[in-house]
């Protein structure tokens, strides 16, 4: 026998007995009375309508998904937190359609210490991780006159959902860090963090921790800060998604590679005329990407350190050089993303597989320092003014109001960002 859906059922309120109806509730009893509710004009109605109509399944999950469309932002926005965790593939499929970037607002904000940071999310989502550091120094002289410094750093873990801290833990660092995000590094892991500086005596130090036991796990120095006149300062650090392999660049334009299970520096790649600006690693598909004041961007074999593609693209205007500033590689390697200097700020989409530029999108966001693909590489956002955009498409969908950051990240189901600016940490999702 088919179900009656007019009968009254246990999501219903139904007029009768001792007990006055609910001020807000849905009064007419059955999927007929919620429709009728829905077809108010008053709002708050229409709100508790969909409430109902989301218990009866596909005729009432089908209403719902209409809503998603309503000229009312507030339904939608209704509709939305209700089918959202729905794993029907018709709403899973209405889900990835609309754009809830739109309704995205800081739930809450994280206030550091220091001005130097590295932001992270946690692959299981439920985890927000930063390593603070910069402007708090020490020095300790030796007995042979010689002194050794360096900084003050702080591992921290929050709730992700609550904001609420975890883990504090004050180390120190065996280096000085210029105030300067992209010389901190997390693997995607979230587990991996590469710091890189410079000592008193010269040399580059670069030291590897490892979040989860919060321990020094590798040192890299030795490495003199000037070389044939030219100064190694790290510029740009990149680390492999497993936390392996480790790419640092330097001012002079040459990018070290090292394999971190060994100890043991790669090779060396002297591609580049002048500083290097950006670095980033895919392990998948074993692609090494590096960005220049030389205004070009470089595609290396991770395996060999041999040259792939050049690409050129940020051209000079009237003789003025615009400098690749940052650059990211999509989690299936297939796609990377580059931006300058130049204003209008443009965000240029390349195609590895051929070296092709196959987009420029314009983002009215100052200079963009950093990007963050989803888990899924469906969805991108950049520093500055935080932007948040499709990538298969290249549409953008929305910016985060009143929101700047050098420093940027995204959850793996990509219902969170965090965004970090001096000491101010946010996190941003739909209420």
């Amino acid at each position: 026998m088919s179900e009656n859906t007019n009968q009254p059922r246990e999501y219903d309120a139904v007029l009768g007995g001792q007990n006055p109806p609910p001020v807000d509730g849905v009064v007419l009893g059955g999927l007929e009375g919620a429709k009728l509710s829905f077809a108010s004009s008053d709002e708050n109605y229409r709100v508790s309508a969909l409430s109902q109509l989301i218990n009866y399944r596909q005729e009432g999950w089908d209403l719902v998904i209409q809503a998603l469309k309503d000229p009312s932002k507030r339904i939608q926005l209704a509709a939305y937190k209700l089918l959202r965790d729905i794993s029907e593939l018709k709403v899973k499929q209405a889900i990835l359609e609309f754009n809830p970037y739109r309704f995205f607002e800081c739930v809450y904000t994280i206030e550091l210490n220091r001005n130097n940071a590295a932001i992270a999310i946690h692959p299981d989502g439920k985890t927000l991780v930063c390593c603070d550091a910069g402007g708090s120094s020490y020095e300790k002289p030796q007995s042979d006159g010689s002194i050794v410094g360096g900084t003050y750093i702080d591992f921290k873990k929050w709730d992700l959902k609550t904001g609420k801290s975890l883990r504090t833990i004050n180390k120190m660092f065996g280096t000085r860090m210029n105030d300067y995000p992209k010389h901190l590094t997390f693997s995607s892991d979230a587990q991996t963090l590469a710091i890189g500086g410079s000592q008193h005596d010269n040399t580059i130090r670069t030291e590897i921790w490892n979040f989860n036991t919060e321990r020094l796990s590798h040192v890299i120095s030795g490495q003199p800060l000037w070389e044939s006149r030219k100064r190694n300062t790290i510029t740009a650090i990149a680390l492999s998604s497993d936390g392996k392999i480790l790419a640092s660049g330097n001012e002079a334009g040459n990018i070290l590679v090292w394999d971190l299970e060994t100890k043991q520096n790669i090779y060396t790649i002297k591609g580049h005329s002048k500083n290097i600006t950006s670095l980033a690693i895919n392990i998948n598909v074993k692609i090494l990407a590096s960005a220049s004041l030389d205004e070009t961007i470089k595609l290396w074999d991770l395996r060999t350190g041999n040259q792939i593609y050049t690409l050129v693209g940020h051209e000079s205007v009237n003789g003025h050089p615009y400098a690749i500033v940052s650059l990211a590689i999509s989690p299936n390697g297939q796609t990377l993303i580059t931006s300058d200097n130049k204003l209008p700020t443009s965000i240029k989409i390349w195609d590895l597989r051929t070296g092709k530029q196959v987009n420029t999108l314009f983002a009215d966001s100052g200079q963009l320092n950093f990007f963050a693909f989803s888990a899924d590489g469906k969805v991108f956002i950049n520093s500055g003014r935080v932007n948040t955009w499709n990538s298969q498409t290249q549409k953008f969908l929305a910016e985060l109001r009143k929101c700047h950051s050098t420093n940027v990240a995204i959850s793996s189901d990509a219902q969170t960002i965090v965004t970090y600016l001096r000491k101010l940490i946010q996190v941003w999702r739909v209420p």
